[in-house]
């Protein structure tokens, strides 16, 4: 239990720093932008490649590759070489599509900028650019994966402090700053990751190679975690990216009030949530294959615990401090005091996911330990088509506005949360009191 926590410590520490220059990048942004037609175009765009980088990236390498990096010791290289062969073909192919046929992306992900011609030619111009950041960060993340395998965390965590420094220095020393050269700063942030940790892995006598030969063997453990975690990594991007889809419909200005706050989430979440939830699946899937149950049930508990404790201090904090984080954060510049009010009611109506989404995490690593990752398939599918159905009731039927999309995360939040709970409560693994 200590080692989680003392891994835990270290990529949180690293996190945080990350953090603080992903809200410096915000606030240099917004001072530049405001709540503009630009800005709006960045957060909407932006989201697509976030979106695939947490299908084929970060949550889903990690939580796919981890738990069959330790069961494929004797070969290892062989089989990574045959997943990085398949994630380049399949990534390769998403960006060239992306490339050929930008307004199939914009028709699925930003359906309302259909509607004014200008905004999207501006975004076909921006996807097209930066779409290729997902094969940099996807393989950045593969080869983050590789090292926590290892039980090495610190290097994954610091790479995103690069990626915000590199926008900061573009933003501050362009004498023109438009959306291009936010996208080339993306694409070189990107590549820099890469190479970084690129370097690591060459440390742990691993080169990366293209292979036409699959053994089916040893890649049907991995497919059989690799579907399920991309519900894992990528649902609350997708919750996300379906209030962006109706935000895009609304005002000016909806999509990047909702963005802001939905940073303010995050910060715990990746401080917190994502931390424990990374160190604690190599440690619970060494228990599980050990059929050490006893000690996996009692670190499950305390693990719980604390978290759903700091996911209530995190809704606390957001309703009594979040008014004047935003404003010491944002309010300068193109970015007014009506848009600080507008991004404090988006962030009340995300605080209460913090709530369950801390603690899902979680859940979701114990799923992948004890072999029933078809659980994390069965919680995103009623989470997605909850928050469909919720956003659709507070837009069109209650007229809340961004911050009916705000709440609907939340509740859908809540909801999977309960699911999950009470499947595990049921297993005997765990139980909250």
């Amino acid at each position: 239990m200590s080692k989680i926590w003392q891994s835990s410590a270290g990529f949180s520490f690293f996190t945080l720093i990350s953090r603080i220059f992903g809200y410096l990048r915000d606030l240099v942004l917004t001072s530049l932008l405001g709540a503009s037609s630009a800005h709006d175009i960045f957060v909407v765009i932006f989201r697509i490649p976030n979106v695939f980088r947490s299908f084929f990236g970060e949550g889903a390498l990690a939580q796919s590759l981890v738990p069959s990096i330790i069961e494929a010791k004797e070969n290892l290289n062989s089989f990574l070489n045959q997943v990085f062969t398949l994630l380049f073909v399949t990534l390769l192919s998403f960006v060239m599509i992306a490339e050929l046929f930008p307004g199939l992306f914009i028709s699925i992900f930003a359906p309302g900028f259909f509607v004014d011609p200008e905004k999207y030619q501006s975004a076909s111009d921006f996807l097209r650019l930066v779409f290729p950041y997902i094969l940099l960060i996807s393989f950045t993340a593969f080869f983050g994966a590789i090292q926590n395998s290892k039980k090495i965390f610190q290097i994954i965590a610091a790479t995103p402090i690069i990626f915000n420094i590199t926008l900061i220095c573009f933003a501050l020393f362009s004498n023109e700053f438009d959306l291009q050269i936010l996208g080339i700063a993306i694409l070189i942030a990107g590549l820099i990751q890469l190479g970084i940790n690129f370097i690591v892995v060459i440390y742990f006598n691993y080169f990366p190679k293209l292979v036409l030969n699959f053994d089916k063997e040893i890649l049907k453990s991995f497919f059989n975690k690799l579907i399920p975690a991309f519900f894992a990594a990528g649902i609350y991007q997708l919750n996300v990216l379906v209030d962006t889809i109706f935000a895009s419909f609304l005002v000016t200005g909806s999509p990047t009030w909702l963005y802001l706050s939905e940073r303010l989430i995050q910060f715990p979440l990746g401080l917190f949530g994502v931390a424990v939830a990374l160190v604690a699946l190599p440690n619970m899937t060494e228990l599980f294959l050990e059929k050490k149950m006893e000690e996996l049930t009692l670190q499950s508990k305390k693990l719980l615990k604390v978290l759903f404790f700091l996911g209530l201090l995190c809704v606390i904090g957001a309703f009594l401090f979040g008014e004047l984080a935003i404003k010491l954060l944002f309010l300068r510049g193109e970015f007014t005091s009506f848009d600080v009010g507008m991004t404090f009611l988006a962030l009340q109506g995300y605080a209460f996911s913090m709530l369950f989404i801390l603690p899902q995490k979680f859940f979701n690593s114990i799923f992948f330990a004890i072999s029933k990752a078809n659980m994390v398939v069965v919680t995103g599918l009623v989470s997605l088509i909850s928050n469909i159905i919720f956003n659709y009731f507070f837009i069109y039927q209650l007229d809340y506005g961004h911050f009916g999309l705000a709440l609907a995360t939340s509740i859908s939040s809540g909801i999977i949360f309960i699911v999950s709970y009470i499947w595990l409560r049921k297993q005997g693994i765990l139980k909250l009191i």
